[in-house]
C-alpha cells in the first residue's frame, strides 16, 4: 500500500541529492547570479517592500542553523581528549589567528566599518562542516577534525561577541549583549532543536537516518543562506549602485586573505607546532574554512545587511580554495610518500 509513496519518497531524494551536489560544485556563481538578481530587483523596491524582506533574516537564520546542525555529531567531542594538543593548537589558530590574519586585510581594502566588521566577523567565527568533509577525502585525522569543530563552535557562544569588541570595537560599535542574544536566538535554539531531532531520527533508524537527511539539510541551509545574500544586494542596491567599490574592493581583499590562509596554517601546523601531516590538515581547513553561515547569520542579525556584504565575499572565495589545496595536499602527500619508499629501497 505505501510502495508507490516510497518510490516517489526516494525520487525526490535522490532529486535533493542531486541539486545539493549542484549547489556544491557552482556555489560561487550561484552566489554571483544571486546578487545580481537582488540587486537589480532591489533597485525597483520601496521601502516598504525591504523591510518585509528585511524582516524575514532572523527566521531563514535560524532555518538554516538547524538544517546545518541537524548532521553535526556532538557525541564526538569525546575526541578531543584523544587530541588535547592538536585540539587546542587548532582552536587557537582557527578563533584568533585566523582574525588577526584577516584583520589586515580589512583595513586595507574596505573604508566601510560595517563592512569591516563583516570581514573580521568571517575570520572569527569557528570552522563548519567544511573541516571534516576535506579531512575526511584526504584520509587525514577525521576525529581531530571533528573535535576542532565541535570545541571551536562551543568556545565561540561566548568568544565570538568579545572578540568583536576586541578587534573592531573602536571601529563600530559592538553591543556585546545584544550579540549574546542574538547568539542565544540564532545558535544555541537551533542547536537544541537539532539535538531533538537527531534523538528522534537515531531512535528509529540510528545514524544512517541522519546521513540519509543529509543532502537535504545541506540544501536547506544553503537556499536559507541565498536568501540572506538576495536580501543584503537588494536593500543595498541602491548603496552599490553609487558605489560599487563596496562589492568589488572587499572581494579583493578576501582573495588576498585565501591566498595567504592555506600556506601559512600549514606552515605553522607542520614546521612550527610539527603535526605530521594527517594532523596538519584538519588544522588547516579548520584556520581557512569558516561557518559562513553563523558568519551570515550574526552579520544580518546583530549590525546589518552592510555587514552582510562584508561576509559575502568569503562565500564567493572559501570552496574553490578548498578545491585547489585538496589538488595541492593530494600531490604534497603523493610526493612524500614517494620519496619514503624510495628512502626505504
Amino acid at each position: 500500500m505505501f510502495r508507490p509513496w516510497g518510490w516517489r519518497l526516494e525520487l525526490i531524494m535522490k532529486w535533493i541529492k542531486s541539486a545539493d551536489g549542484f549547489l556544491k560544485k557552482y556555489l560561487p556563481l550561484v552566489i554571483l547570479a544571486v546578487m545580481v538578481v537582488g540587486f537589480l530587483l532591489g533597485l525597483g523596491f520601496s521601502k516598504h517592500q525591504a523591510n518585509v524582506i528585511k524582516a524575514l533574516i532572523m527566521p531563514s537564520v535560524i532555518i538554516m542553523i538547524y538544517a546545518m546542525l541537524i548532521t553535526m555529531k556532538m557525541e564526538d567531542l569525546k575526541d578531543a581528549l584523544v587530541f588535547p594538543k592538536e585540539m587546542i593548537y587548532g582552536s587557537v589558530m582557527s578563533l584568533l589567528i585566523a582574525p588577526l590574519l584577516m584583520l589586515p586585510m580589512a583595513h586595507w581594502f574596505t573604508s566601510n566599518p560595517q563592512q569591516f566588521a563583516g570581514l573580521v566577523l568571517a575570520g572569527i567565527v569557528p570552522p563548519g562542516g567544511m573541516i571534516t568533509y576535506w579531512t575526511g577525502i584526504l584520509h587525514s585525522n577525521l576525529g581531530l577534525a571533528t573535535a576542532i569543530q565541535t570545541v571551536t563552535l562551543l568556545v565561540s557562544l561566548i568568544w565570538v561577541p568579545y572578540g568583536m569588541k576586541w578587534f573592531v570595537g573602536s571601529e563600530v560599535n559592538v553591543n556585546i549583549g545584544l550579540m549574546l542574544n542574538k547568539i542565544l536566538i540564532m545558535i544555541v535554539l537551533p542547536l537544541v532543536l537539532a539535538l531533538i531531532t537527531q534523538k528522534l531520527i537515531t531512535r528509529r533508524e540510528g545514524w544512517k537516518g541522519i546521513v540519509k537527511i543529509k543532502p537535504l539539510s545541506h540544501m536547506v541551509s544553503s537556499i536559507m543562506a541565498l536568501f540572506m545574500v538576495f536580501v543584503a544586494t537588494s536593500v543595498k542596491a541602491p548603496v552599490i549602485a553609487r558605489n560599487p567599490a563596496v562589492i568589488y574592493m572587499p572581494a579583493i581583499g578576501v582573495f588576498l586573505y585565501y591566498l595567504v590562509a592555506y600556506p601559512f596554517a600549514f606552515f605553522l601546523s607542520s614546521r612550527v607546532f610539527k603535526m605530521p601531516f594527517e594532523n596538519s590538515i584538519p588544522v588547516t581547513y579548520g584556520f581557512a574554512t569558516k561557518n559562513l553561515s553563523i558568519a551570515m547569520g550574526l552579520a544580518a542579525a546583530a549590525f546589518g545587511p552592510m555587514t552582510f556584504l562584508g561576509v559575502v565575499p568569503c562565500a564567493l572565495f572559501q570552496m574553490p580554495f578548498a578545491s585547489v589545496w585538496y589538488k595541492v595536499f593530494t600531490r604534497y602527500h603523493a610526493r612524500k610518500k614517494a620519496g619514503m619508499e624510495t628512502v626505504a629501497e
